[in-house]
């Protein structure tokens, strides 16, 4: 009887010290995967802060080759400029320069962005948070 007993006792300690090792069903992704890049297909759509509308258009490239064209609408034209071509920095940072004027765009969260200009002059930056309409 104590020989079973101990058997017993032994098996369930096992059992216990093996489920401490296994990980849980419900444990955080790895960050990886939390900080993935988002393609440009992803970002495309019209973004909106205040009622100022940023039309945001992915080319059919993927990859290196992969842009995202930014129309601006008339009161966020400060270099006379209205259309960027920008490409990927980092995981989710775009950036385009065109005449000594940089446009960037951040993604924040999937709904949620910052656009940034800055240029030579002191009229030529901005920067305001977008949201996706």
């Amino acid at each position: 009887m104590r020989l079973r007993f101990a058997a017993v006792c032994s098996a369930v300690i096992c059992s216990f010290s093996f489920g401490w090792h296994v990980p849980a069903y419900g444990a955080p992704k790895s960050e990886t995967a939390a900080h993935s890049s988002h393609s440009a297909t992803f970002i495309a759509g019209q973004w909106s802060s205040m009622g100022t509308v940023v039309d945001m258009v992915a080319n059919r490239a993927a990859g290196p080759a992969s842009r995202i064209i930014v129309h601006l609408p008339q009161n966020l034209q400060k270099s006379g400029q209205d259309t960027f071509s920008l490409s990927q920095k980092s995981s989710d940072e775009w950036s385009g320069t065109r005449d000594n004027v940089t446009l960037s765009f951040k993604l924040v969260s999937d709904n949620f962005g910052i656009l940034s200009m800055v240029g030579d002059k002191p009229d030529h930056h901005f920067e305001m948070p977008l949201s996706r309409i």
